[in-house]
């Protein structure tokens, strides 16, 4: 019976990559409807280690009590003596293809440990009918954790997430990455469909107000005020609506901070603060 489902090694370089992976690891839900091969199987059990300490009896154990290793590379890694001998227990004890390779920074050949890029000879006919031989250098299937920019990483970080859960857990990658898409479909649809209602209700104010303005004069100020309240109860209540589902709240939260910096950058957002304050 394992303690641990996985554990992240990396060095301490890595760290902040490691504890993001692990916050994403933990917070994934499965999509409703996927059937595990063994029901008993978890992947939420994890151990992180980034402290570089050495291979004593207590971390042998630890190793010994996890199922499989992520195991964060960079260039910093490839070298590290006490990474090197925390990977080689593991294989010695679980075999390599319980390693979960993980590319953290940099290129896999100045990041990879010794034995994770194999060179094979390889022989072929040639329409000759000839044959040659020719060295192919082979790299493992590795998760891959590299963005240029912010956006990036956090489609890097869901999608490896997918991928990593799917590993541990017995399941096709893609079959799971399909189930996810369709769930961040339908969040994204539910999220959507409300940003739209609310867009109607405010068109119908201003509407209302456009033809009040014929007969009381200037309104604007009305309108401002009418748009920081319905900005204000939607960014309130909205997260709070889907407050038990984990990846619509993910879209509707990046939604509302989106529509916080766009209030801010036309100078409403001290109203904001006052609404809230006056609430």
């Amino acid at each position: 019976m394992y303690t641990y489902d996985i554990c992240i090694l990396a060095i301490g370089h890595d760290a902040e990559k490691a504890e993001i992976l692990a916050g994403s690891l933990r917070k994934y839900r499965l999509p409703a409807g996927t059937v595990l091969p063994d029901p008993s199987l978890n992947y939420k059990r994890i151990l992180l280690d980034t402290e570089n300490a050495l291979l004593d009896d207590a971390g042998r154990e630890r190793l010994e009590a996890c199922r499989w290793l992520a195991l964060l590379c960079s260039p910093g890694t490839k070298d590290d003596p006490v990474i090197l001998e925390k990977l080689n227990y593991f294989r010695q004890i679980h075999g390599k293809e319980s390693v979960i390779p993980i590319i953290a920074d940099a290129e896999p050949v100045d990041s990879f440990p010794e034995g994770f890029i194999e060179q094979k000879t390889v022989r072929r006919i040639m329409p000759d009918m000839s044959v040659i031989e020719k060295t192919e250098t082979i790299e493992p299937v590795a998760a891959d954790l590299r963005a240029s920019t912010p956006a990036r990483q956090k489609e890097v970080l869901r999608y490896e997430t997918v991928r990593i859960t799917a590993s541990i857990l017995g399941l096709h990658p893609d079959a799971l990455e399909q189930r996810h898409r369709q769930r961040r479909k339908r969040a994204l649809t539910i999220a959507l469909s409300i940003a739209g209602v609310i867009c109607l209700t405010a068109a119908a104010i201003f509407i209302r107000l456009g033809l009040i303005a014929k007969a009381e004069g200037d309104i604007a100020k009305e309108q401002t005020r009418l748009s920081t309240e319905i900005a204000m109860r939607t960014i309130k209540e909205l997260p709070a609506t889907f407050e038990g589902d984990e990846i619509a709240l993910e879209y509707i939260n990046e939604a509302v901070e989106n529509a916080k910096a766009d209030l801010a950058e036309y100078g409403l957002d001290e109203l904001l603060v006052d609404e809230e304050n006056g609430s």
